[in-house]
């Protein structure tokens, strides 16, 4: 993607941002507890339109507001309707930030970015440690897809598997939120301390099969000679790979039963498939710190 496209297609669209916003209170009070967002913290908002989530933060009582956007437009509003804020325009991947943040927040804007995993190793120099990232979206993956499959389709990418970018987040955090269900999707976690490294990308299958073995195919035995932390580590390998494989088939069959009409019983569903993952993110994220 051309970032210059980008740019130009939002300064396009900022004369009527705010009027088609639709606000899910329930959702975003949600995406803000996950992240942190709380008194006398400074929060940077990567991408932050108009300013959509300004009020929201002023209202718990922040520190600071620094929004970034790659629109003139964009930003332009933004600093207008929020002179208390601190509005750039520029590049988060490019701008020379003075200071480190306690938040940042991506918010329905990921999929605007070209390289997932550059950006989150930019994000992750400009967080202090302790702090928080979150990405969120206010809707699920499957109505992102659609709602970028018209005239946005040139400057979006498809949204990562909430799994695949938790991954992206791993080697710098420890992710506590995996959430993608039918409402919402969100992943963040606490920025550890430490140096950034490079390192290559991740990558999670999510390969379905109609037999799933459930033996350990070898990876997991109880030889006399394996050492206790080989079998942990066996052993937590197949649960994130299992988990994630079951999970995902349950959310397909829980699909299946809206569309016979069973909607409560889809979204409870959908719920609990939601706090799987952040159990399953958990187990992966110590995975990969035992690993390195």
């Amino acid at each position: 993607m051309d970032k210059r496209k980008i740019a130009d297609f939002f300064d396009r669209c900022a004369p009527w941002w705010d009027d088609d916003m639709v606000r899910n209170e329930v959702v975003i009070t949600t995406i803000l507890d996950n992240a942190g967002i709380d008194s006398g913290i400074h929060v940077l908002d990567v991408a932050c339109g108009t300013g959509v989530l300004f009020p929201d933060y002023f209202k718990r009582g922040v520190e600071s507001v620094t929004g970034i956007d790659i629109s003139p437009e964009m930003a332009k509003i933004a600093q207008s309707k929020f002179p208390e804020a601190t509005v750039i325009c520029g590049d988060v991947e490019d701008h020379a930030f003075d200071r480190k943040f306690d938040a940042i927040m991506v918010y329905n804007a990921f999929p605007h970015f070209p390289d997932p995993e550059a950006l989150i190793r930019v994000l992750a120099e400009l967080v202090e440690p302790g702090g928080r990232l979150s990405i969120a979206h206010g809707m699920s993956r499957a109505q992102l897809r659609q709602h970028h499959a018209g005239r946005a389709s040139e400057v979006s990418i498809d949204l990562l598997h909430e799994k695949d970018l938790a991954a992206l987040l791993a080697p710098y955090f420890d992710v506590d939120v995996v959430i993608s269900n039918h409402r919402m999707y969100q992943v963040a976690g606490t920025r550890r301390e430490g140096t950034i490294h490079s390192h290559g990308g991740h990558s999670h299958a999510h390969a379905h099969s109609d037999v799933h073995d459930h033996s350990h195919h070898g990876g997991h035995s109880h030889c006399d000679s394996d050492t206790p932390m080989e079998e942990l580590l066996a052993l937590m390998k197949y649960m994130v790979t299992h988990n994630d494989t079951h999970a995902q088939e349950m959310a397909e069959l829980a699909m299946k039963i809206r569309d016979a009409g069973k909607h409560r019983a889809y979204e409870k569903i959908m719920d609990a498939v939601a706090d799987f993952d952040i159990l399953n993110a958990k187990f992966d994220a110590v995975l990969k710190e035992l690993t390195q």
